[in-house]
């Protein structure tokens, strides 16, 4: 079986977190590893005894038939039935989505059924002795998050949920829910119940989420780590000096590496951290090692990424892309051109779409010694 130092850092401290405070949100800018977390935390939650099959998440070991769950893990005396709930929110997520709400029965007309949300199946799940549930809310943000938890956000914390046991102590919170035929019942959150939620702070797209919200669950954060990228890249850990012209995939790798570094500390001058980029977005593929044409590719690729992204962060401030593409410098393919139209000042920015290879390694070294 597993040993506390046998997991990676990340998910371990994640699971830890979920031990103590029952509700964890995973934040931190695209790329950093989110998704992977959610994957590896689910995977270890359900403890599968004997599992022999081949996983996504490999470099975790998994138990061996006879291992014990650690005393560190969420609920380990509860080894019967360990049971994952997954869910995305988006803008029509809604309470009876998540809890239990009214909804039309299909081929009754005028007809209605109580429906069970996945926080309620969840929930059911986790109150029989031996049982354990785990819910994992991707893009909790997407979605009206507190109108889809509802009454339920009374009763989230840990010292609000029922005992062990199933039975109430002194500050257990109860609230109102549809029974299965209709009526108002009490209901109460048990405590061998998780929620593990990720979302991307940066999502122009969503509205913040309430402080009230926040203070229920474990903050986790993620950040772009470079020694994740380099050592994707099969790049030494200390940064290299870049030669006046690429002669071999590792330098290509060496100044996309070194020119991510720089944009997104210029990021996080100009919009914050939560808008940087992850190291994980330019690790979409294998980095070729030997094949210079394919290793060309795969930096152009990326810099796509880059260049996506940056544009979408600074969307409207020509003058902050134009900072960021060296446009004042004569080695950069990019250029800054201005023009008079109704009286107002038009800026725009004119240079390839998809650099040559060598226009590229010149620009990402560019980048990448500013």
């Amino acid at each position: 079986m597993p040993t506390e130092n046998d997991i990676e850092a990340d998910v371990r401290d994640v699971l830890k977190a979920l031990a103590i405070r029952k509700n964890v949100l995973l934040a931190g800018p695209p790329g950093t590893g989110k998704s992977r977390l959610l994957n590896r935390v689910r995977e270890l939650f359900e403890w599968k005894k004997g599992y022999t099959g081949a996983a996504p998440t490999a470099a975790i070991p998994l138990p061996a038939a006879s291992g014990e769950i650690p005393q560190w893990f969420p609920s380990p005396d509860q080894d019967i039935s360990r049971k994952v709930f997954q869910t995305v929110f988006d803008q029509n997520t809604k309470y009876r989505d998540f809890m239990r709400g009214l909804v039309p029965k299909i081929g009754n007309a005028g007809e209605f059924t109580v429906t069970s949300g996945t926080l309620y199946r969840a929930s059911i799940h986790a109150q029989h002795e031996g049982n354990a549930s785990l819910v994992i809310i991707d893009e909790i943000n997407r979605g009206p998050a507190v109108a889809a938890f509802g009454s339920a956000l009374v009763g989230l914390e840990p010292d609000k949920r029922l005992a062990s046991d199933g039975t109430p102590t002194p500050t257990t919170q109860y609230f109102e829910l549809l029974g299965n035929t209709g009526e108002h019942e009490s209901f109460a959150l048990p405590n061998d119940l998780y929620i593990l939620a990720a979302m991307n702070e940066a999502d122009t797209s969503v509205e913040p989420l309430d402080v009230a919200f926040l203070r229920r669950f474990a903050p986790y954060r993620l950040e772009p780590q470079v020694s994740v990228l380099r050592q994707h890249l099969a790049l030494p850990a200390d940064p290299a000096t870049l030669p006046e012209i690429s002669e071999t995939a590792q330098d290509l790798y060496e100044a996309l590496a070194q020119a991510w570094v720089q944009l997104n500390k210029q990021i996080l001058l100009g919009r914050g951290q939560a808008y940087q980029l992850g190291h994980g977005a330019l690790m979409h593929t294998a980095a070729p090692a030997a094949d210079l044409g394919a290793a060309q590719q795969y930096v152009a690729d990326a810099w796509s990424t880059l260049r996506g992204h940056i544009d979408e962060v600074f969307f409207g401030n020509t003058r902050a892309l134009a900072d960021l593409l060296r446009t004042g410098n004569n080695n950069s393919p990019y250029a800054l051109e201005e023009a008079t139209f109704a009286g107002q000042t038009v800026r725009r920015i004119v240079g390839p779409t998809r650099p040559t290879a060598e226009v590229l390694y010149r620009l990402l070294s560019l980048i990448a010694k500013q």
